[in-house]
């Protein structure tokens, strides 16, 4: 979908994040040098001048609309944990690609009621800009959503990220945000909407990002409950005898009720205490520990309002655990 005011500035899959991973996520908020960075395809720049975004299929009012036109569209904003689903590739290895920030945008219902959907609308499709191969495949990055999802209030054609204009390596000037569900639902540089009958037939939603399941494969959508240990980390100097805490975020598209903390590799749990989350924002929960002399495995796990839980391992959700050394 290539166009005018464009052009890859880095092609290829690439990752960025901080070195200390999960440990450096030590803000409620997590600023964006410490916020993950996912391509497929590689960085699109995009001059906002030649940006527009178009609005197709099964509408009565097809449009098509500049940056300027959504700019005075009511918006709003909406804090939301953001998180990589991992590799198509190696659905079950556990990546941690994770953070909390606050969107603005323009809710994606406004625009869709402004297009007057079809009653025959069951998905919505949206459609990057970027180009290039990703795993021998050259496609579009097209994704979709079911149309309850789409219309839900907090999803966002997003314009801001923590209160500053999206650049061009987060998916700038325009990117959809699917609050709850795996970034990879949040398509990056979007440049057009299609109201359909039928799921999107591209790679992105038939090859990659599908889980299978005894009844039949799965779309890689709502994020499952998740927990890592912030601290302590590896390297930290732990004393025995000195009291400290373990404490960490939980997530996930539904409320976490529960977390429980082991600090004998799974032997033993005890119940942490959970905060609150603000629209989907991580919750922090802490374990007051005083530690014995020697090596321990902490490990966190957590359940949602659903009963809905982590798996030990070989899953993209599964336990997190940290190794620490506590001196005499």
């Amino acid at each position: 979908m290539r166009r005018p005011g464009m052009y890859m500035a880095r092609n290829g899959f690439s990752f960025q994040g901080p070195a200390e991973g999960v440990h450096a996520l030590g803000s409620w908020i997590t600023p964006a040098d410490d916020l993950f960075l996912v391509t497929h395809m590689g960085f699109l720049q995009i001059d906002p001048e030649h940006w527009y975004l178009d609005i197709n299929g099964l509408v009565e009012n097809p449009m098509t609309l500049r940056l300027a036109d959504l700019q005075a569209m009511p918006q709003r904003e909406y804090m939301s944990f953001h998180e990589c689903a991992g590799s198509p590739l190696a659905p079950t290895v556990a990546k941690r690609r994770i953070g909390n920030v606050v969107w603005k945008g323009v809710p994606l219902s406004l625009v869709l009621e402004q297009a007057r959907m079809n009653d025959k609308a069951s998905f919505i499709w949206t459609c990057g800009l970027e180009w290039g191969e990703y795993s021998g495949v050259e496609d579009a990055y097209q994704k979709d959503l079911p149309i309850d999802k789409a219309l839900a209030d907090e999803v966002l054609l997003a314009l801001e990220l923590n209160g500053q204009p999206l650049t061009c390596e987060r998916g700038g000037p325009v990117r959809l945000v699917v609050p709850g569900w795996y970034g990879t639902n949040s398509v990056k540089w979007v440049g057009s909407i299609t109201a359909a009958e039928r799921r999107a037939s591209g790679p992105y939603t038939t090859r990659f990002y599908n889980d299978p399941t005894p009844s039949g494969t799965k779309p890689v959508w709502s994020v499952a409950p998740e927990s890592v240990i912030v601290s302590p980390s590896p390297v930290d100097q732990l004393q025995a005898g000195i009291p400290t805490r373990i404490w960490g975020w939980a997530w996930g598209d539904h409320r976490i009720t529960c977390v429980e903390v082991s600090v004998d590799g799974g032997g033993n749990w005890q119940t942490a205490t959970v905060g609150p989350r603000q629209g989907r924002s991580w919750q922090r929960f802490e374990l007051p520990w005083t530690p014995i002399s020697g090596k321990h495995i902490l490990m966190c796990r957590c359940a949602n309002e659903l009963g809905e839980g982590q798996p030990l391992s070989d899953a993209r959700n599964a336990v997190h655990s940290v190794g620490v050394v506590t001196s005499k």
